[in-house]
């Protein structure tokens, strides 16, 4: 069990820069969680509508994902690296090279573990974003829009929880699983082991965020909806149905006013800008993490 603990340099990375990136970071998550409850403003408009109260507003709620992100950071890996090595021993895998299926669920297990440990936090920091500037600070008609009731940092599940499990599961198959895959096929002999990994790494990253922006989206719109809590099974999975639809598809025009609403599989430009701010957001947690991880690396070393 020793071997698969991090090192001190990296324990003091992740106790210290975990925190400060995932805190410093808020305001472009709270601008994602305002665009899953707007489908009309573009991204600029949304970081605007983040501040409105004050500068101050723009890191609304940052605090509990900030807390969470120590034990996030630390855990983690180490919780990763155990399932996956016993799942190749249970499926008698000898060798070192990198094995899709245990790797696959060994991922599964942590982002199982990742939602459990940060679901309250998260989601209080979308409803706390929301109640800031959709309804303290909301240009629209009084009483228009009700605060939403805020979940406790500690809650383990609830609305939304399901989406968010998702988009932790893709995250994390995507370095863990589609990454290390990468590497052993990509020949980049002038980037060297380390810059290998972390550029699979990035690339693996941004692209699955093709798939992790609508989850990531459906998990602040769950989160941010008033009566979604209140709704049985049944129709609180239409509500993430017509969400998914009227965000990323393109309606088709109807015969008839009283006919439902269809969908064509043209997306929306919003589906591009959930994206790039998805993207933004994720490659800039990394970066600056990577970058505080290396320069621990070089101090201490």
């Amino acid at each position: 069990m020793q071997t698969l603990l991090p090192d001190r340099p990296q324990l003091i990375s992740g106790a210290l820069g975990g925190p400060f990136v995932i805190y410093a970071c808020t305001p472009l998550r709270n601008a994602l969680t305002l665009g899953s409850q707007d489908r009309f403003s573009g991204a600029r408009l949304l970081l605007r509508k983040v501040f409105r109260g004050g500068p101050a507003a723009g890191w609304t709620g940052g605090g509990a994902p900030a807390v969470v992100a120590c034990p996030q950071f630390l855990a983690l890996g180490p919780i990763y690296h155990t399932l996956n090595k016993g799942l190749r021993q249970a499926m008698g895998v000898q060798d070192s090279g990198h094995r899709l299926l245990p790797a696959g669920i060994a991922s599964m297990g942590a982002a199982l573990c990742e939602t459990c440990l940060t679901f309250g936090s998260q989601s209080r920091n979308a409803q706390m974003a929301y109640n800031n500037s959709f309804v303290a600070y909301s240009s629209v008609a009084e009483g228009e829009r009700t605060m939403v009731p805020l979940n406790k940092p500690t809650q383990m599940w609830g609305v939304g929880a399901a989406p968010m499990l998702l988009r932790n599961a893709l995250s994390a198959g995507s370095v863990r699983v589609m990454s290390p895959w990468l590497q052993e096929r990509l020949a980049l002999p002038s980037f060297g082991l380390a810059g290998k990994a972390v550029f699979c790494d990035v690339c693996c990253s941004v692209s699955v965020c093709t798939l992790t922006a609508p989850a990531h989206q459906l998990f602040n719109f769950m989160a941010t909806t008033p009566h979604a809590r209140s709704l049985p099974s049944k129709e609180r999975w239409l509500l993430a149905r017509d969400f998914v639809y009227k965000q990323y598809f393109q309606q088709l025009p109807r015969k008839s006013p009283f006919d439902a609403p269809t969908y064509s599989w043209r997306v929306t430009g919003i589906a591009a800008r959930d994206y790039g701010m998805r993207t933004a957001y994720v490659t800039s947690v990394f970066t600056i993490y990577m970058s505080i991880e290396r320069s621990f690396c070089a101090m201490m070393r």
